[in-house]
């Protein structure tokens, strides 16, 4: 069963640009699980725009964990942006203001558990580690119908294999003011870019002044080292697509190879070519 997520309160299909979204102002939804259930997954296997969200930003009354099984899916939360690929996912307590994109021809899933079943203390959004066997439990028990009480033990098994993830997707912190927003939205679309911040903001008519501020103050480190991380993050993307480290390189700005390995072993802790080798351990077979 492929079910598209969507804002509570739009229409079937609308799509976002997220350089719109406005996170002062969350579409609030109500619970998603059905009693006596533990979870439920949705699945989109719908091909989206590049750049469009599935939703609005919006909460549920559910936790959820949001979780790419094909391709990768971009999660926007209120200070923070990842990028997840298969193995990766992200648990949002209930309440959580997010949005999220998927990549075209990806399939992302969205887990939404009630909140009787949520595992102690877990009351800030973490990333978890999605092994290939949660994932295929969780599409099995989406797909297929069986006696409740079938389901609802499997149901407590995959609660209990939820773990936190060591190799977790990076987060990339961005600044709360829209216009600056914007800006490092249109950066993170386009790591190749070799602007300088002065480029970028006088494409935003706004002074450099105003945007080292809001890095300082919002992001918590200056820009040159923010546009590193999020070059990494687009690496990750890439890589987990397959791509050949080269190519990759080139697609996040860099010249030579050798300075892309050094800078994705500097913010990762391991080599691109270890890490295509983890995210290949980790994605479904026959992708």
């Amino acid at each position: 069963m492929s079910v598209s997520v969507m804002a509570p309160g739009r229409g079937r299909g609308e799509m976002l640009s997220t350089a719109l979204l406005r996170w002062s102002e969350p579409s609030v939804g109500g619970p998603v699980v059905e009693t006596p259930y533990l979870l439920t997954t949705a699945v989109l296997d719908s091909p989206v725009p590049a750049g469009s969200s599935t939703s609005g930003v919006h909460t549920h009354d559910d936790a959820l964990l949001v979780w790419p099984h094909v391709g990768s899916t971009t999660l926007h939360t209120r200070n923070t942006v990842r990028r997840l690929v298969p193995g990766q996912g992200v648990w949002m307590p209930p309440g959580t203001p997010h949005a999220s994109h998927p990549d075209p021809g990806s399939v992302s899933c969205y887990t939404y558990v009630t909140r009787a079943a949520i595992p102690p203390h877990w009351t800030s959004p973490r990333s978890l580690r999605m092994g290939r066997a949660l994932q295929e439990m969780l599409l099995h028990l989406d797909a297929n119908a069986m006696p409740d009480d079938r389901r609802l033990r499997a149901q407590r098994l995959i609660i209990e294999m939820l773990e936190e993830d060591p190799h977790a997707a990076m987060e990339v912190p961005v600044p709360e003011d829209p216009r600056i927003r914007a800006m490092a939205e249109d950066i993170m679309r386009d790591p190749e870019s070799d602007l300088s911040l002065e480029e970028w903001a006088a494409r935003h008519a706004l002074s450099v002044r105003t945007v080292t501020r809001a890095f300082g103050r919002d992001v918590g480190m200056p820009f040159t080292r923010w546009r590193s991380l999020v070059r990494m993050s687009a690496a990750t993307t890439l890589l987990a697509q397959g791509r050949p480290v080269n190519l990759v390189a080139h697609r996040c700005g860099y010249s030579t190879t050798s300075a892309f390995s050094a800078a994705f072993r500097r913010v990762t802790g391991t080599s691109p070519t270890a890490y295509l080798r983890e995210q290949s351990a980790l994605a479904p077979a026959g992708h």
